[in-house]
């Protein structure tokens, strides 16, 4: 989760590892101790990425200044 930058989630197992291994193994054993480094690791990361969201709906907004072009007819005539 770490290396695909999903840091919310890796902390999460991280803390759950570390957790697990400290009850079985004890705090001093090489495992734990990789777990709680890997932790300081992620602490040290920027957690503070904001989601991009989508708009749900988009708003139509009337053009500042309509065109005020207009077309003019041509008149039907004979060629000469």
């Amino acid at each position: 989760m770490f290396m695909l930058e999903r840091n919310e989630e890796a902390k999460a197992y991280f803390e759950l590892a570390e957790a697990i291994l400290e009850c079985e193994l004890g705090p001093q054993h090489e495992r734990t101790l990789t777990a709680r480094k890997n932790i300081d690791k992620i602490k040290k990361t920027d957690l503070g990425i904001v989601p991009v969201y989508r708009p749900l709906w988009r708003t139509a907004f009337p053009k500042p200044h309509p065109s005020s072009k207009k077309k003019k007819k041509k008149k039907k005539g004979k060629k000469k």
